[in-house]
């Protein structure tokens, strides 16, 4: 261990205690058992000895580490009626404002207790609800009752996925719960909020409508997220442009903000303290600055909600400030190790998150690449105006460098404008929309007047910041989205950036680094193979809840999308959080022909992300239209990316590819094809049904086609359906997979996409016996996940994500 920074490796022994309950110990419980007994074994070995080995200092925090992240596993009472989706009544308290968009209403409730047969069920435990329709008018603090479906959360089950169920526990919610109608929603009163919450929002209730009387509704969003936390009104096309640029973290009240108001409060103190010609002799004004710095800091925190980030970013500064007065500030790496042991013990699941990796990993980058570049300018002589510009500059570029593989694996894209738009925004928001809020605040109940002229330069200061933002964010390449790194990627990228500033002073870095770059060169070589080399045809049914989606990826590279799921409501892109996720995973960057089986949701929203971002070259569809927005959005991007369409009769020739047959089934001549005027079209009835062929085998995807589409198929095609692998039509719908449909089919493997709940019971029974009287193996992507098909000579390899592997032979 080193004896001049323990507190590293000790941060990092606590941190791998916490991974391994995660990723290795299968029994929490078992974990706590052992740990207690080998800290026994240790204390009597260190009685006996008489001294502590390093190496048992590090293995007893490990074992902390562990035994912290197994401790904090707590069992909960609302679990059970989640999982059986049970409706009940729910009382309980408002913790946040409710957020509410195209009339759906979303907010979270610590519930008192739930009623439930009668039954009156004590709990204490956070629910996320959503209200759809008449959202009513609601503040923290409020007590309410309401009749509410429980529901856990769910990820879809496919690799690459988000794992949405980590990050609500990292929220700490429960589960969800759904009113169908806001009137349902009961006024009871006064909540019960303990007394942080209550003083928290004794502190934000007069600066809230402050704000909101005093601000215009554009700019009122932006201040209530920077100075209060509440980020809930800041709309999707804000959010947009912040990422495009790289900003996202502007949003959020974490290590930036919480930073910029030490630096500007220490400073503002130390300079007051100087003015005293005696306390400047009598006293050390740089600690005592750094002493008192710490009561603004937590006041801001606190007001911004004292939410988990800007916790964890207080304890940061915390330790920063203590560094300062104990005279330890030159030792960051200790500092920061100190800062990363007390957010774990507080907090073990903190390592998971999101922005706790994007704190202290901005800081380390900045810590190791920062004095790097800086090196650069000081073998030069420059103005000290220029050598403090590249300082900031510096800071950026390290922090952004040293992110890169962190922010790729969480939001696949990288911003070529992140730099020179943080370096401008940035500053106008050290300097004039937090600080200038945070003085408005002040200022309210010494003087309105005063209070009101602060918050205009604040948010005078806010509107430049977006001008900047949006100037930054309309270039057309102000953002390239990327492939997912898997955790070896990731390895090896940081490991290079933390041997290049050694390089020159170890001996070894220099070997270590060759090491990396074969390793690096082995991997792209591998990724470049597995998507051009392969001269297979490999088929995976996604998981996209109810609705279809299906990629097959050709030999020679060439890539399919046969549909692209979604959702009625269109709240959620499955495009953008389901299907590209799972591309990105397996390194896939374009898609090169997007099949639209018929324009309706389940099928077909997802699809707009998909022909944005990954290229296609051509649109297969019947020719349907409907009037929903949707719809005419997905048309309007397909003319402005320039993809070709392709409509009937052009796709009735058959078509090959590399080996690959395609043929159109159906619509056939005689089938109408409706308008968008055409309200009361049978859409299912009018899906292409393709049947695609390879090395001996035939895969059938039908889309949405019923009883009477699947009779004209019967009686025009004959043995012409016969296929080893069908996708089941239409979730598992009762009106569609009849039996003479069947037998003329005769799946080996039968696939059925549809949720887990989904609002018309699919797949239904009927249709599970007609499968099952056929012989065919069924598996559905609500239980097994994505299913995967390869398409060998006289066999088919199948895999889902669930960890099935078989073979189906002829």
């Amino acid at each position: 261990m080193s004896a001049n920074r323990p507190l590293i490796l000790i941060f990092f022994s606590l941190a791998a205690g916490i991974l391994s309950i995660q990723w290795i110990a299968p029994d929490p419980h078992l974990f706590i058992a052992g740990a207690a007994a080998a800290l026994i074994c240790f204390t009597v070995a260190v009685f006996l000895s008489g001294r502590l080995p390093p190496a048992l200092i590090l293995a007893v925090f490990f074992l902390l580490g562990g035994m912290l992240d197994a401790t904090s596993h707590r069992d909960s009472v609302v679990a059970p009626y989640a999982r059986a989706r049970t409706l009940l009544t729910v009382d309980g308290t408002v913790l946040e404002p409710a957020r509410t968009e195209d009339g759906v209403g979303k907010l979270t409730v610590r519930t008192s207790f739930l009623l439930h047969q009668g039954h009156a069920i004590p709990t204490s435990e956070v629910l996320a609800v959503t209200i759809y329709g008449n959202v009513p008018q609601l503040s923290p603090g409020d007590r309410i009752r309401f009749p509410a479906r429980l529901r856990p959360f769910t990820n879809f089950k496919n690799p690459g996925r988000y794992d949405y169920e980590q990050a609500m526990k990292m929220k700490g919610l429960s589960c969800s719960a759904s009113v169908s109608d806001g009137r349902y929603v009961v006024p009871m009163g006064k909540g019960n909020l303990n007394f942080l919450e209550g003083f928290v929002q004794s502190l934000k209730r007069p600066v809230r409508e402050f704000l909101a009387k005093n601000l215009a509704e554009d700019r009122l969003p932006l201040l209530m997220a920077l100075v209060l936390g509440e980020r809930h009104d800041i709309s999707n096309n804000i959010r947009d442009h912040f990422s495009r640029t790289g900003l996202s973290h502007a949003l959020a009240v974490s290590g930036l903000h919480v930073g910029m108001v030490a630096w500007a409060a220490f400073f503002a103190l130390k300079w007051l303290m100087l003015r005293s010609y005696r306390l400047a002799l009598a006293v050390d004004v740089q600690k005592w600055s750094a002493f008192f710095t710490f009561f603004p800091v937590t006041a801001y925190a606190l007001l911004a909600g004292f939410q988990v980030s800007a916790q964890r970013a207080l304890v940061m500064v915390a330790v920063f400030l203590f560094s300062l007065i104990v005279g330890r500030s030159r030792d960051i790496w200790s500092t920061l190790s100190l800062a990363g042991i007390l957010v774990l013990v507080l907090d073990p699941h903190a390592i998971f998150s999101i922005s706790f990796q994007l704190s202290f990993g901005a800081v380390t980058g900045i810590l190791l690449l920062g004095p790097v570049l800086m090196g650069l300018a000081s073998k030069k002589k420059l103005p000290r105006i220029i050598v403090y510009l590249w300082g900031i500059a510096s800071a950026t570029i390290s922090a952004t460098v040293f992110l890169l593989p962190v922010t790729s694996f969480y939001f696949n894209q990288v911003s070529l404008v992140s730099i020179p738009a943080n370096l401008i925004a940035v500053p106008i928001l050290g300097v004039l929309v937090l600080p200038m809020g945070l003085l408005s605040v002040f200022l309210l109940p010494l003087s309105h007047a005063l209070s009101l002229l602060a918050l205009k330069v604040s948010a005078f200061g806010a509107e430049m910041m977006l001008l900047v933002i949006r100037f930054f964010s309309g270039f057309d390449r102000a953002v390239v989205w990327v492939a997912t790194p898997n955790i070896a990627e990731i390895i090896i990228f940081l490991g290079i950036l933390i041997l290049i500033p050694i390089v020159k002073i170890k001996t070894w870095a220099r070997p270590a680094i060759m090491v990396l770059l074969i390793s690096l060169a082995l991997d792209t070589g591998y990724w470049i193979y597995r998507l051009h080399g392969t001269d297979n045809l490999r088929i995976t049914y996604l998981d996209v809840a109810q609705g279809n989606a299906a990629l097959l990826e050709m030999p020679g590279g060439k890539r399919m999308l046969i549909d692209g799921g979604g959702f009625a409501r269109d709240t959620f892109d499955v495009g953008r959080f389901v299907v590209a996720p799972f591309l990105w995973s397996q390194k896939i960057r374009t898609v090169d022909y997007l099949v639209l089986s018929h324009p309706q949701a389940d099928h077909m929203n997802g699809l707009r992300f998909i022909a944005k971002t990954f290229s296609p070259r051509e649109f297969w569809h019947s020719g349907a239209e409907i009037s929903t927005p949707s719809f005419q959005e997905l048309i309007s991007i397909i003319k402005e990316e320039g993809i070709r369409e392709v409509r009937l009769p052009e796709l009735r020739d058959t078509k090959e590819m590399k080996g690959v047959v395609f043929e159109i089934l159906h619509p056939s001549e005689n089938t109408p094809i409706p308008g968008a005027s055409d309200l009361r079209a049978n859409l299912n009835d009018c899906s292409l049904v393709i049947r695609c062929s390879f090395s001996g085998n035939s895969f059938l995807f039908p889309g949405d086609i019923e009883e009477a589409s699947e009779r004209h198929l019967v009686e025009t095609k004959g043995v012409n359906l016969a296929s080893d692998v069908l996708l089941v039509p239409h979730h598992g719908s009762r009106t569609s997979s009849t039996s003479e449909f069947l037998a003329r089919v005769k799946p080996r493997l039968c696939v059925i996409s549809s949720g887990r709940e989904g609002l018309f019971g699919f797949p239904h029974r009927e249709t599970i016996s007609r499968l099952e009287a056929v012989g065919a193996r069924i598996l559905r992507t609500d239980r097994d996940g994505a299913v995967q098909v390869v398409s060998l000579p006289g066999l088919i390899e199948v895999k889902t994500f669930s960890g099935l592997r078989e073979t189906i032979r002829k």
